[in-house]
């Protein structure tokens, strides 16, 4: 049940294809301790929208392939072990990290984070941050705003945003490569991340989204 807003809703970026998204995301997730497929070889970086941008995952994160559409830009990392029985490598955060990239020339958080900010918490805001659609149901929102891009604390009484997952939720918004893109930070029901930790695993996401898209610039400028 991915996140209702979409990347902030069809609306504002014209994704299309939610439900698809959705039913993709949640069948991945159900088979994440299934049988192994190409995970197991524990891939932390991923070229979607054909290479337009890249996702890479915090140390000890692996993308969940099965459960990502690298066609929509959408993205699902978690621990590498959570994947596979065959790697033994967990992050120091162990959370659920999904990333999903907005439609070309949709980039409108840099310059403008004060008003992102001010319209998630508005009543329309809220509605795209719940995933019922139901503004009334998005309470205890908190953002900050710097340089990186908006993020914003959340609790939504609609339920978690995947199965096995509880507590606040942790939503980040950021321009890569002129696309509008949401990052989530989760946490598991079976190890809590605190505030702190949920906090610092976005920030960290949103960090190894923006040098992995950087380098990949830098990389084409100078070939």
């Amino acid at each position: 049940m991915f996140l209702r807003v979409c990347v902030m809703g069809m609306a504002l970026l014209g994704l299309a294809g939610c439900d698809t998204v959705t039913n993709r995301v949640t069948d991945g997730i159900a088979a994440i301790s299934g049988p192994g497929d190409s995970t197991t070889a524990g891939i932390r970086t991923l070229s979607l929208l054909n290479g337009d941008v890249r996702v890479r995952g915090p140390e000890g994160y692996c993308v969940d392939q099965s459960a990502s559409n690298a066609r929509r830009g959408f993205s699902v990392m978690v621990g590498c072990a959570v994947l596979t029985d065959e790697a033994a490598i967990m992050p120091r955060l162990d959370g659920l990290i999904t990333v999903q990239f907005g439609a070309e020339n949709t980039a409108s958080v840099a310059g403008n984070e004060e008003a992102f900010a001010a319209f998630l918490a508005s009543d329309a805001g809220r509605g795209l941050l719940s995933q019922g659609g139901d503004a009334a149901t998005i309470s205890e929102i908190a953002t900050v705003t710097d340089n990186a891009g908006v993020l914003v604390r959340f609790t939504d009484a609609a339920g978690p945003a995947f199965e096995g997952t509880d507590g606040p939720q942790w939503r980040g918004f950021m321009d890569v490569n002129g696309r509008l893109t949401t990052v989530s930070a989760l946490s598991f029901a079976r190890n809590p991340l605190t505030r702190a930790q949920a906090e610092r695993l976005l920030i960290v996401a949103m960090t190894e989204l923006a040098e992995v898209n950087g380098a990949a610039r830098d990389a084409d400028k100078n070939t």
